[in-house]
């Protein structure tokens, strides 16, 4: 009993880390001359998106891992996975792109939004937040 209490408030101090470091790399109100509503709306959704994946992973580690009523399927699954890497790619490689960076930063501002908007969908229909 004791060995699980402590395992979720180290996950809850490595998340809370993981948000504090993503949050010093992508400097959300560091905003560049050329493209400031571009630039402000992808780190501030890239942001949301990573509060709300970070929340449902930890919910899923409390509460999906042992009770069969919390299971995930398989196309949960491989979706969260794709959620997982793909806004991530994006803000990674956000600096390499350079043409078409206006377009860029609205298409993952709508990749990380739609992220959001599945992740609080597979939470409101778990029931975690209850």
């Amino acid at each position: 009993m004791f060995f699980r209490e402590l395992l979720y408030i180290t996950l809850f101090i490595v998340f809370l880390l993981t948000l504090i470091m993503a949050y010093n790399y992508v400097k959300p109100f560091r905003i560049n001359r050329k493209r400031k509503y571009s630039t402000l709306f992808l780190k501030l959704s890239y942001l949301v998106y990573l509060i709300f994946l970070l929340v449902f992973v930890f919910l899923f580690l409390l509460f999906g891992a042992d009770k069969v009523e919390y299971r995930i399927t398989d196309s949960v699954f491989f979706g969260v996975l794709l959620l997982l890497f793909l806004p991530n790619i994006g803000i990674l490689i956000r600096r390499k792109i350079k043409n078409i960076r206006i377009i860029y930063n609205y298409i993952f501002t709508a990749i990380n939004l739609t992220a959001t908007y599945y992740l609080l969908i597979k939470l409101l229909e778990n029931r975690w937040f209850v």
